[in-house]
């Protein structure tokens, strides 16, 4: 009896429907263990949605890992509007992870930002916060609460009051007038004068004599530094809507963030240093710029007055929040079909029997 035997002569694989696999490259096959890797932990790490938990406002539908953010564009103002015709001026979108409720109707706009302002006020923690905010401790980014509220306190009263703002007058006449004669002198000459550019350096010498005592120094180039600062806190940042990319640092803006905010802090520790020697030096033409004023302020500690109520009523606020968010919806829902009723649901919500009067 003869055996038959099959010869797989030229077949990459025994198993007929793999030969029709074409071969992928190890670059192609890591992107795609890559890609596998995010979709599981994207599903493991979307929230369970249970029976009691309010609805959502209406919105498109999201894609694994990236969300909505696809759907913005290049004009994320008409887009969104676009989508707003769709679904409504409350709509619900995901940004990546980030759940984001976008109002587009000056009704509902009035109900976050005046009614309910408090509940709202608070700014997202991005990454460029950490590094260039020292931790969200600057005034722009930190949370609302005590802190902010202080920090608010010690720049309207300190350094922006009408008091210190009138005592900088001569400086802005002095650099004014320094103006006027360059372009009398330009004019004279029949030269040609970037006049924008101009009052660019103006605004700058006059800021900087405000803040630091004197006209920009050759030594830092804070201009540079400052417009770096602002490039970084407007730039798109994947990390801010996929959290667990940011350790990878795709963009590099990480990378940018923490050169420039160790650059920053050199140009700041000098400038520091350099109004402690003052008094030190006995000079007595010295303007008292912000600098000055920190100083003066830094080891006076600061009086949250009865901010332990406060702290305890808006931690039961951050609490609430989604109860707040599906009143406003219902609110919204009454207004629009004519029923302007100031007395809303909201005033059936517990915590807002304690009202908040912010401290002057």
């Amino acid at each position: 009896m003869k055996t038959q035997t099959h010869s797989y002569k030229g077949l990459f694989s025994p198993i007929p429907f793999l030969n029709s696999i074409p071969k992928m490259s190890p670059l192609t096959l890591a992107i795609f263990l890559l890609l596998s890797i995010w979709t599981f932990i994207h599903i493991l790490s979307r929230p369970k949605h249970h029976k009691n938990q309010p609805k959502l406002p209406p919105g498109p539908h999201s894609l694994p890992i990236i969300g909505n953010l696809h759907m913005l564009g290049s004009l994320p103002h008409r887009a969104l509007h676009s989508l707003a015709k769709k679904y409504g001026p409350i709509m619900s979108l995901r940004l990546g992870h980030v759940p984001t409720i976008v109002v587009s109707s000056p009704q509902a706009a009035e109900l976050f930002l005046k009614t309910h302002d408090t509940i709202f006020a608070s700014r997202p923690k991005l990454q460029v916060s950490e590094y260039l905010s020292y931790g969200t401790k600057g005034m722009a980014f930190t949370e609302y609460g005590s802190y902010w509220r202080n920090i608010r306190k010690l720049c309207t009263l300190q350094l922006l009051s009408v008091s210190k703002i009138d005592s900088f007058a001569p400086v802005r006449k002095a650099e004014v007038g320094s103006l006027v004669q360059s372009l009398k002198k330009a004019a004279a000459a029949h030269e040609v004068v970037d006049l924008s550019g101009k009052v660019c350096e103006l605004n700058e010498e006059i800021t900087c004599r405000m803040i630091f005592g004197r006209s920009s120094d050759d030594r830092f180039d804070l201009k540079t530094l400052i417009e770096e600062n602002l490039s970084l806190a407007g730039a798109f940042n994947l990390a801010d809507y996929v959290p667990y990319l940011g350790a990878l640092d795709l963009q590099g803006l990480a990378r940018r963030m923490k050169k420039c905010s160790k650059a920053l802090d050199i140009v700041f520790e000098n400038i520091i240093k350099e109004h402690e020697k003052i008094p030190s030096s006995g000079q007595q033409d010295h303007e008292t710029d912000f600098i000055d004023t920190l100083l003066s302020l830094m080891n006076q500690p600061m009086n949250p007055h009865d901010e332990q109520g406060l702290t305890r009523r808006m931690k039961k606020v951050s609490r609430d929040l989604d109860l707040v968010l599906e009143n406003i919806i219902q609110e919204h829902d009454q207004i629009s079909c004519g029923q302007q009723n100031r007395h809303s649901d909201f005033t059936r919500v517990t915590f807002f029997d304690e009202p908040t009067h912010e401290s002057p």
